[in-house]
C-alpha cells in the first residue's frame, strides 16, 4: 500500500519569544499542504493572492491536469512542438539545465517510468524489468528539444514524459516568496510540505531555526537543527513516499540510470540556498548519487547541506 507522509518534513522551531503572535493561512495545493505564517503582519487578502499564485503555477505545471500546459505537451510527444507561456518555458530550460549540471541524477523526463510504477496511483507495483528497459531507452535529456525564439517545447520520443514535480514546488515557493517580499512582508515562512522558504530573520540580527525531520521518528521530532537567514531549506527521503510489495519497500524516487528506486544509503538530504527551485531539483539528484558522490558534488558547487545516511551518520556540508 501507499503511505504518504503529509506532514511537513521541515518544522519551524517554536519561537517563544517573538512579540506578536504569528498569523498561520494554509491550503491544500499542489498535492501538499500548503501554509504562510506571517510573524510580522497578518494580511488575509495577501495570503489570498499567495495561495493563487500556488494555483496558478500548479494549473500551468501539474502534469495529470489535461488542460496544463505540461499535459498538452506530453500529448504531443513525438508528434509536435507545443508552445508554452514564459513562466513555463524557463522552468522547462532550467530543469534540462540541472538535469545536465547533475550528470542526469535529476531528470525531468521520468514521468513515464514513474507512471510504470505506479506512483500517484492508488496500486502502485513493481513493473517488468523489459518494460523499464524500454522506456529508459528514451530517457535522454536532449529529447527534450527547446526553442528560445519561439518558445516551444518538443519530446522528441513518444516514449517520454516531462514530469516537474521535481523542481515545481521549488519554483512555487520562490514565486511566493518573493511577492511577499515585494509586498512587504519581511518575516515570514512558506512551507510547501519540505520545501520551506525563511522570508527575513527570525528576530533582528537572529536567524530562524530549522528543524530536520528524523526519518525514524513517528512524532515528527527533528534529529538537527539548522540556521536559516533569508533562506530556503529543502529536504528530499525516502522516507516521504513510498509502497511495500512481497515485504520490500519502494520509495519513489527513481534512479535515471536504472528506472528503479534509488540504491542510496541517504536517508534524507537537505540543502540551504535562496534559490529553492534549484535546490528541489538538487536534492533529488543528491539522494540519487549516494552520501560520497553527493558530499563531494557540493563541496564542488559551494552549496551548504545536511545529509543523514542509513547507518545514522550526519554529514554537514558548508554549514
Amino acid at each position: 500500500m501507499m503511505r504518504r507522509v503529509l506532514a511537513a518534513i521541515l518544522m519551524l522551531c517554536a519561537l517563544a519569544s517573538c512579540s506578536r503572535q504569528p498569523v498561520e493561512e494554509h491550503a491544500f495545493l499542489m498535492d501538499t499542504w500548503c501554509s504562510i505564517t506571517f510573524y510580522d503582519r497578518g494580511d488575509e487578502e495577501l495570503s489570498d493572492e499567495a495561495f493563487a499564485i500556488l494555483e496558478e503555477i500548479d494549473a500551468r505545471l501539474d502534469r495529470f491536469d489535461t488542460g496544463s500546459e505540461v499535459a498538452r505537451i506530453n500529448a504531443q510527444a513525438g508528434l509536435s512542438p507545443v508552445s508554452v507561456s514564459e513562466p513555463t518555458y524557463k522552468l522547462i530550460k532550467r530543469a534540462k539545465e540541472l538535469s545536465v549540471m547533475t550528470g542526469g541524477a535529476f531528470n525531468p523526463l521520468m514521468g513515464a517510468v514513474s507512471d510504470l510504477w505506479g506512483f500517484g496511483s492508488a496500486s502502485p507495483s513493481v513493473p517488468d524489468d523489459d518494460e523499464i528497459a524500454r522506456l529508459l531507452e528514451a530517457v535522454d535529456i536532449d529529447n527534450l528539444v527547446l526553442d528560445d525564439g519561439a518558445m516551444t517545447v518538443y519530446l522528441a520520443d513518444d516514449r517520454i514524459s516531462l514530469d516537474l514535480g521535481g523542481i515545481a514546488k521549488g519554483h512555487a515557493a520562490d514565486e511566493v516568496a518573493a511577492f511577499l517580499k515585494a509586498s512587504g512582508v519581511e518575516r515570514a515562512v512558506v512551507n510547501l510540505g519540505g520545501n520551506v522558504w525563511c522570508i527575513g530573520q527570525r528576530e533582528e540580527d537572529r536567524p530562524w531555526t530549522v528543524g530536520l525531520q528524523d526519518p525514524s521518528s513517528q512524532d515528527g521530532a527533528y534529529f538537527t537543527t539548522v540556521s536559516v537567514s533569508d533562506s530556503s531549506v529543502v529536504t528530499s527521503g525516502s522516507y516521504q513516499r513510498f509502497f511495500i510489495e512481497d515485504g520490500v519497500a519502494y520509495h519513489h524516487i527513481l534512479d535515471p540510470a536504472t528506472g528503479r528506486p534509488a540504491d542510496s544509503d541517504i536517508l534524507s538530504v537537505s540543502l540551504i540556498m535562496d534559490d529553492s527551485t534549484m535546490a528541489d531539483a538538487l536534492t533529488t539528484a543528491l539522494f540519487v548519487m549516494g552520501s560520497t558522490d553527493a558530499a563531494t558534488f557540493c563541496r564542488q558547487w559551494g552549496l551548504s547541506a545536511v545529509i543523514l545516511t542509513g547507518n545514522g551518520e550526519e554529514i554537514r556540508i558548508g554549514l
